[in-house]
């Protein structure tokens, strides 16, 4: 539950007016539509001929600054009335301790300098670094078009934010037409939306870590583009359900709402210079990094982390293929996630629970796939580059969002509603998004602005997309199951895109919530959004509101379309 009812209830009535930003930018979506950015064809990128070039990098956005705390209780939550902080400063080092270097910034102030940790509950504060957070980049240039893809390992990223990248990149001067960012959705790292602070009335993210972290996303870009050069590409796919039998994806993923449906297709790039040296690979694969669980207090990237070290440096008597591998989530709604499954690692043992070494043995499993992809991938032959890009405003139907977005927690620009009236049905204040199609050889990228359910890309209600006897299409004790005569016919988006290689980038330039199938979201009847409906429906709690997946799948659409 994101927030109390009688805090929503009151929030509800307020009137924002401290906001100044309803004036709608142009959105053209008559009969004359057309994307906002075509490449090659607009001004700029006018031009697409010439030989595909590449360049990758890797700079990390671990929070250089944080101290730590005692867990008394052993909960995973910190509370200022019964626990106690290490007033110690960013370094984590008090006098006394080996190795202190002398007092630093925040040290000894009395103030408890908290990186809240995102993904889970509120008030979860970190007590150290496992492994860095990274932004990834790879730049893709042909002719005249060049776009950059940025990784980042957080939990979310708001369109705001992402703008705010792309006008670091233009203030940099970097020859960059378009810039995707891509948030892996790690759920132990620091709180970049909002809503994961010390309580709900306080927000968990840090302003200075978020500009820091669009500085680096652009630095992270110049170096990628100071190392482009000419590539081969090789793109292919690998079947993750194939290799283990009976248990099928249950040994990497777990669909926890019916109907389930899995997307068990784990998709490479691998882009390399003329002269064989490895530039990067990508990887596309949909599953929440949340391995590690809700008790941990270390920050890490979670099972991506392992995933991306072994294909680099290579795993299971498998050469690692080196440059920088940069994994890209997909379709997580669902919800895909790694609890609750025994991940048997490639020595054949088995590994439960919430901890690094499950999340460990996933990455190796992962791992070994990609390169076994890799090394059945198909080279494209004078691969083409070409991107369409477009801009959807989606309302915030959703009550307990829209009193996050009155009280702070959220912080992006709100349009088309008046915020001097109270907010109702016919007053809803809208978001605005962004969706992208990227394409190079026979790879088709679509980006989707959150966590979409699988079968809104690739359909799976008739049972074909279980792929594990350990579960059933629908949960035979699922007191609400959801109306599979009511499910809609393809194609669908992966369908749509039409391509050998078509990837969903999940939590794409934006994270809206989960982007649920029109068909099955239900609402509790007595408190819409705050309560789950009975069944399998804590989605829909956690969502924008029921208009959101139609708008995005219709915009996707005519943009799929699109012929100039």
């Amino acid at each position: 539950m994101l927030a109390s009812l009688p805090l929503a209830l009151a929030l509800l009535s307020c009137k924002d007016k401290g906001r100044d930003d309803t004036a709608a930018p142009a959105d053209d979506t008559g009969a004359a539509w057309r994307p906002d950015l075509v490449c090659p064809g607009d001004p700029g990128c006018v031009s697409g001929a010439g030989e595909l070039q590449a360049g990758a990098a890797a700079v990390a956005i671990t929070p250089p600054c944080f101290e730590g705390w005692e867990d008394a209780d052993g909960n995973a939550t910190y509370s200022a009335s019964s626990e106690v902080f290490h007033d110690c400063g960013c370094d984590r080092l008090c006098e006394g301790d080996e190795g202190w270097p002398g007092p630093d910034e925040g040290e000894g102030d009395g103030e408890f300098q908290a990186v809240w940790l995102a993904g889970f509950g509120q008030a979860r504060a970190a007590n150290g670094v496992h492994d860095d957070l990274w932004a990834r980049v790879v730049v893709l240039r042909q002719g005249e078009v060049t776009v950059a893809v940025v990784a980042l390992d957080v939990v979310g990223w708001f369109y705001d934010d992402t703008l705010a990248i792309r006008r670091a990149v233009t203030d940099a001067g970097l020859d960059v037409d378009h810039v995707i960012v891509h948030a892996t959705h790690q759920h132990e790292g620091p709180d970049t939306m909002g809503q994961w602070g010390p309580n709900l009335t306080h927000a968990g993210t840090d302003r200075a870590y978020m500009d820091q972290v669009v500085a680096w996303s652009a630095q992270a870009i110049g170096q990628a583009l100071d190392g482009i050069q000419p590539v081969t590409l090789r793109a292919g796919t690998i079947d993750t359900a194939a290799p283990f039998g009976d248990k099928g994806t249950r040994n990497t993923v777990r669909d926890s709402r019916d109907p389930v449906i899995i997307d068990e297709f784990l998709s490479v790039a691998q882009l390399d210079g003329l002269d064989g040296s490895p530039v990067a690979t990508l990887v596309n694969w949909s599953n929440h990094p949340e391995a590690v669980g809700s008790d941990n207090l270390l920050i890490t990237s979670d099972f991506a982390h392992y995933l991306r070290t072994y294909v680099e440096q290579g795993v299971g008597g498998r050469a690692g293929l080196g440059g920088t591998c940069v994994f890209l989530n997909g379709t997580v709604g669902g919800l895909m996630t790694p609890l609750g499954i025994t991940v048997t690692d490639l020595d054949g043992v088995d590994w439960s629970g919430d901890t690094f070494e499950k999340a460990d043995a996933l990455g190796r499993v992962l791992a070994d796939l990609a390169l076994q992809a890799v090394e059945a991938a198909s080279p494209q032959v004078e691969p083409a580059l070409s991107l369409r890009s477009t801009e959807l405003f989606i309302p915030v139907e959703n009550y307990a969002f829209q009193a996050l977005f009155l009280i702070g927690l959220f912080e992006r620009a709100l349009y088309n509603y008046d915020p001097e009236a109270d907010l109702d049905e016919d007053n809803q204040p809208e978001i605005l998004t962004g969706i992208d199609v990227l394409r190079v050889g026979g790879i088709g990228m679509l980006t989707v602005p959150g966590e979409l359910a699988p079968e809104v890309a690739i359909g799976g209600y008739d049972g074909s997309k279980v792929h594990t006897t350990e579960d059933t299409l629908i949960d035979p004790e699922n007191e609400n199951p959801p109306d599979l005569s009511a499910a809609p016919p393809g194609p669908y988006l992966k369908e749509r895109l039409l391509t050998p290689f078509p990837w969903i980038i999940g939590l794409g330039n934006d994270e809206i919530g989960y982007l649920v199938p029109a068909y099955d979201y239900q609402l509790s009847e007595s408190v819409p959004y705050l309560e789950e409906a009975p069944g399998h429906h804590y989605e829909e709690t956690n969502s924008i509101g029921p208009a959101a997946t139609p708008l995005i799948e219709e915009r996707a659409a005519l943009l799929l379309s699109w012929e100039p």
